[in-house]
């Protein structure tokens, strides 16, 4: 087995002389991909995860290239996108999905990043011409296309350097349809594999069935979750988070600690300024925790937070909890009832000079007149965080 960086090598090194457009430094295993392959063109090359890192098999990553190497390759062999390799319609070129979409979405970014740098020469900087058909966006040119472009890519294929304009449309190279068509196949097919559960053989589109682990992914329903993973009775408690990372044990034998349908757990989570370790959490939830911007809006996540005996000693909560907790006091006391969007996005809290804080409550739907302004000072927040920590103590006894 090799690793991610070597594989990227011999990649580069098997490409040499190819005249398929590639890059070989794209070949990588997406943090939150839905399977265990990684696509070197159209063809699916399997990644390993073992201790917590991704392998490759060297004939594997050979035989991808040699096969890219095999196709034949004549850049002026072009066809409309809205064909197939055999210039046969393709249903899927009309739909709003598919690599044909996805370079359709780019050129249109571009554009608009072209009228927003440079104006449109049609007058105002906004055109408002219809951008329905396949041609170029007002205002954008293929060079400057290439120029904003040329390194994007699909599957490790470069596609903007191949495209050609015409009139209507742009056209693109035979084999580079073929290539992302096959891969686009293959895509889905992989998808709809993964979504098997491993226990009892449901299927399911839900995406929280699928779970990181040190050796690859794993696909659980919550059944199965609940009937293979353990439940965090606090085991723990007061453990340093360096102990449990040196000798265990696993969070992914753990349910997760605060997700309410049972979901594995993947990560120890811990609190960073007392380095004591809280509890096992999925990926999600991990997330964010990390982020601190929605974490306390999910039920038991103030209780878990506690499971800190320094926090819980010292009866206050994690730096980066500290204005979510003032959001989610003032969203539940001023907000609009019902509201269910991101409370960041509901409430916008600024630091005063003086340790307080400026705060705006205004829930989408309720318009300027359902915007409510308040100045807390650094007593009154201070109140507020204590009453909170106080709400996570009292369900937490219950």
């Amino acid at each position: 087995m090799i690793s991610q960086k070597l594989a990227v090598r011999y990649l580069a090194d098997e490409m040499e002389g190819c005249p398929v457009p590639m890059t070989p430094e794209s070949f990588r295993i997406k943090r939150w991909a839905e399977h265990d392959y990684v696509f070197f063109g159209h063809v699916p090359v399997r990644a390993y995860k073992h201790a917590n890192r991704w392998r490759f098999s060297e004939p594997d990553v050979r035989g991808a290239v040699r096969t890219i190497a095999a196709l034949p390759w004549d850049p002026e062999d072009l066809i409309d996108p809205r064909l197939d390799a055999h210039g046969k319609s393709d249903p899927l070129a009309t739909t709003h999905s598919g690599w044909r979409t996805e370079i359709q979405n780019m050129i249109r970014r571009a554009a608009a990043t072209e009228r927003e740098e440079k104006g449109c020469r049609c007058g105002p900087l906004y055109c408002q011409q219809e951008e329905t058909d396949w041609g170029l966006p007002c205002s954008l040119t293929p060079d400057a296309l290439l120029q904003r472009c040329s390194s994007y890519t699909m599957a490790c294929t470069l596609p903007v350097p191949t495209l050609v304009w015409v009139d209507d449309t742009w056209l693109i190279p035979r084999t580079l349809v073929y290539i992302l068509d096959q891969q686009q196949e293959a895509e889905s097919k992989l998808k709809a594999a993964a979504q098997q559960c491993s226990g009892c053989g449901a299927h399911s589109t839900d995406p929280t069935w699928r779970a990181p682990s040190t050796t690859g992914w794993k696909v659980l329903c919550p059944a199965c979750t609940a009937a293979k993973l353990r439940s965090y009775r606090q085991e723990l408690k007061g453990v340093a988070y360096a102990r449990v990372r040196e000798r265990g044990p696993r969070a992914e034998d753990f349910l997760c600690a605060v997700c309410e349908t049972p979901r594995p757990a993947t990560n120890w989570d811990h609190c960073h300024q007392h380095e004591l370790i809280r509890g096992p959490l999925c990926g999600s939830c991990n997330t964010a925790e990390g982020q601190g911007k929605e974490f306390l809006a999910r039920k038991g996540s103030v209780q878990h937070l506690l499971r800190c005996d320094g926090c819980r000693t010292q009866r206050t909560f994690p730096l980066h909890h500290r204005l979510a907790a003032l959001r989610l006091y003032l969203h539940r006391k001023l907000g609009a009832q019902g509201c269910d969007w991101l409370i960041h996005m509901c409430v916008n809290i600024n630091e005063t000079g003086e340790g307080g804080y400026d705060c705006t409550v205004r829930c989408p739907g309720q318009g300027t007149s359902g915007s409510r302004g308040l100045r807390l000072t650094a007593a009154e927040a201070e109140h507020i965080l204590s009453l909170m920590l106080e709400d996570g103590e009292g369900a937490k006894s219950s």
